[in-house]
């Protein structure tokens, strides 16, 4: 029987140790844990909130634990590593925002040589904000939006997939404009000897959004995460990030139970370290051929729920 070191029989769970156990995976442990408590103990909270909304509703119904589990379209967002495994597949998702806004993602995977390549748009609406002067009075209102333009290309090698995205970003405020680029890199790993499937994705690196003389920085992030598939029909995900510049840790569940092949019923849990409580999520989806359409519930803040629909088309 092959054997991984020293005559080790090569199970799932030495594979796994194995390959945990090489150099480069206790660096990134040590970046993971290390990195945001020492050198970016100064660091002020991120702005550009709307690169953390996600997207695609299958993903927002199982807790955005999608990191390891990325191999459609939306990949663009959660790993790039996962378009390596992406059909040519056309992706839209609306959901109605706070105050009378709305937030919309689209994204497109197609083959590009040897390559994998996706091209994805992304605007939130802020809607109608009314303007207030120093002693409370009403002022007028203004609006605010948030625009990325994202393209990204991604490669298999054997068990290993790996991928690399950049953003365009804009936002404006009551007349105010501000633009930066940002970079995103992602990976994956199928095990051998089992159904599992690892993902390590860093997104939004960037030098920020700058509005007067004002720099935010973006919302970067590390994320791990893993799949299973318990059945061909039954997936499991778990995954942990790192708000860098937040100093924040989240931890997302998700679950999805196929049905027939035309039916998925999928649930999560969401929760981020010293808030408390975390959050469930749930949804549906409904796959015809080469089309799909999905819908997810997610809780907002605490006080409200949104809604997310995708539909998806093969071409």
């Amino acid at each position: 029987m092959k054997s991984l070191d020293g005559g080790t029989k090569k199970d799932f769970a030495n594979g796994l140790i194995y390959w945990l156990s090489r150099p480069y995976a206790l660096a990134l442990a040590a970046a993971f844990l290390l990195v945001p408590s020492v050198q970016l103990s100064r660091a002020l909270e991120s702005g550009a909130d709307f690169l953390n909304i996600g997207a695609g509703a299958r993903a927002s119904a199982m807790g955005s634990a999608y990191t390891a589990l990325a191999d459609d379209s939306n990949a663009i967002y959660y790993n790039p590593g996962g378009l390596a495994y992406a059909r040519r597949e056309f992706s839209v998702m609306h959901s109605a925002w706070a105050l009378g806004g709305s937030y919309d993602f689209a994204s497109a995977a197609f083959p590009a040589g040897k390559f994998k390549a996706a091209v994805s748009v992304t605007r939130l609406d802020h809607g109608g904000l009314e303007g207030r002067g120093a002693g409370g009075e009403r002022s007028g209102g203004f609006s605010a939006s948030d625009k990325a333009l994202g393209l990204a290309l991604a490669r298999g090698m054997g068990s290993y997939s790996v991928g690399v995205g950049a953003k365009l970003l804009s936002s404006s405020i009551a007349g105010y404009q501000a633009s930066a680029v940002a970079f995103d890199l992602g990976a994956m790993k199928k095990m051998s000897g089992a159904p599992v499937t690892l993902g390590l994705a860093v997104r939004n690196l960037g030098s920020g959004l700058k509005f007067v003389d004002r720099r935010e920085n973006l919302p970067l992030s590390l994320n791990a995460g893993a799949s299973y598939a318990v059945l061909p029909s039954v997936n499991l995900s778990a995954e942990v990030g790192r708000l860098v510049h937040d100093r924040r840790t989240t931890f997302s569940v998700g679950t999805e139970y196929g049905l027939g092949g035309m039916l998925a019923l999928r649930g999560g849990y969401a929760a981020a370290s010293g808030e408390g409580l975390g959050a469930m999520t749930g949804g549906v989806g409904f796959n015809a051929g080469s089309f799909r359409m999905d819908y997810s519930f997610a809780p907002f803040g605490g006080f409200d729920t949104t809604r997310r629909f995708s539909l998806s088309m093969g071409f």
